[in-house]
């Protein structure tokens, strides 16, 4: 299966009837519903760390994934089985073929994944479940979802608006789409203001508890590139993910899990000990330290801002070296000017990704050519990675590699990482 849904649904009536043939398994099991542009994934994994500290078995709905299919669906951090994916996908397709289901209402890949999770998150008796939206929100397949127990909006900023819309307010009324009557409604704290009256007037509409994180509230004591330590509402907190947004994302998780806790006592303590204990793959991730080589999936313009961010702040006087393979539809030329157009690189490199959406590295490295003085281009990406770990001149002198663009490129080097360590330990 691919890593990307298909393009959105016009309405919910194609989930609604699959998931009335399997008897809603989404509605044996409480939710927390999260949509937005970046960010989900991280804020997914922090709440479902802090749930699984709590004793609750807890399930986490992710897309799309960076290295295998079965990241996408888990509890408690483990990962549904492949054994339990072909259970699930022979249930869902007897019960296609026995229903006769009519092509109008058949599963594109998207809902059947979804159909999959409902089902394991039933099968396994979860207390709860944190759930990522695919694409959008209102219209997602996610969404039939009745009530959550809360709804919660990351960063929302400009990418898939072929399907949401042409301006960061129309992709904003999408994502709130998630939000149901009732509800408590969190927001990412560092949205613009219009997103934030959107969210607002949304969460009034359904008559929730609307929440935005206080900045005001925060102290930042140390960043590095393993991780961050900061006070919030003036206690202590450490997260080992690198960066400020996911600061951000923290704080969200934090407001998310008090504005649907009952009872504080202990909470505090659960709070620290899933945020400490939460990683994620291809977010500011640490491929190496001699030479210093980070992954990122950052393949949108606030995706690349954060990055630039993120770089500056924690890299200050490294010499950086830019890697980037990227899909056409992610608009390179705006994404890839708003990262290497400052001069705080040194070189840039294209490189290829495996998918019919990819962008070549000659084009890429055309665009960065436009804003690098050192920009150049690659097709083998095997090779190219190979040189980063094997290159003398990176580990002695002051430099850090930096590979960004697609999450599809992020599995691609993990991959072949693999390979080579599988090679060497032969």
């Amino acid at each position: 299966m691919g890593k990307h849904s298909n393009p959105p649904h016009t309405d919910l009536s194609k989930i609604a009837y699959l998931c009335g043939l399997l008897e809603n398994p989404q509605d044996s099991y409480k939710t927390i519903h999260i949509a937005g542009t970046n960010g989900k994934g991280s804020t997914a994994a922090m709440l479902a760390d802090i749930l699984s500290e709590s004793g609750c078995k807890t399930g986490r709905f992710i897309s799309p994934f960076i290295e295998n299919f079965t990241e996408r669906i888990s509890i408690n951090g483990t990962e549904i089985s492949e054994n339990e994916v072909v259970f699930y996908a022979q249930k869902i397709k007897n019960i296609l073929c026995e229903k006769k289901v009519p092509d109008k209402f058949y599963p594109n890949e998207f809902d059947f994944v979804t159909l999959m999770a409902f089902l394991h998150y039933r099968e396994k008796n979860c207390c709860i479940s944190v759930i990522e939206t695919g694409l959008g929100g209102r219209i997602d397949p996610t969404n039939i979802i009745k009530s959550p127990l809360a709804a919660v909006i990351t960063s929302i900023g400009l990418d898939h608006m072929q399907y949401l819309g042409e301006t960061v307010e129309k992709i904003a009324a999408e994502k709130c789409g998630i939000i149901k009557s009732g509800s408590p409604v969190v927001l990412y704290p560092h949205n613009c203001q219009s997103v934030k009256e959107i969210a607002k007037n949304a969460a009034f509409e359904k008559n929730c508890k609307f929440v935005v994180p206080d900045i005001k509230s925060l102290k930042i004591f140390e960043e590095k590139i393993d991780g961050a330590k900061f006070e919030y509402k003036n206690r202590p907190y450490e997260i080992n993910l690198a960066g400020k947004h996911q600061i951000y994302n923290a704080i969200t998780a934090i407001e998310t899990i008090l504005s649907i806790s009952k009872n504080e006592i202990g909470l505090y303590d659960l709070i620290c000990r899933g945020l400490k204990k939460t990683i994620f793959p291809a977010r500011f991730e640490i491929l190496s330290k001699n030479p210093l080589v980070v992954i990122d999936g950052a393949h949108n313009i606030p995706g690349v801002i954060s990055l630039k961010e993120t770089i500056k702040r924690l890299m200050p006087n490294k010499k950086i070296i830019l890697i980037c393979g990227m899909m056409k539809d992610k608009n390179p030329e705006e994404t890839i000017k708003h990262i290497a157009g400052e001069n705080f690189i040194d070189e840039f490199v294209g490189v290829p990704v495996d998918s019919p959406r990819a962008e070549t590295p000659k084009k890429l490295c055309e665009i960065a050519g436009r804003y690098c003085a050192d920009a150049k281009y690659g097709d083998n990406l095997s090779e190219i990675v190979a040189e980063v770990f094997e290159n003398q001149m990176l580990k002695s002198e002051n430099y850090a590699v930096v590979f960004f663009g697609s999450l599809y490129l992020a599995g691609e080097i993990k991959r072949i990482m693999k390979e080579k360590n599988n090679r060497i330990e032969k």
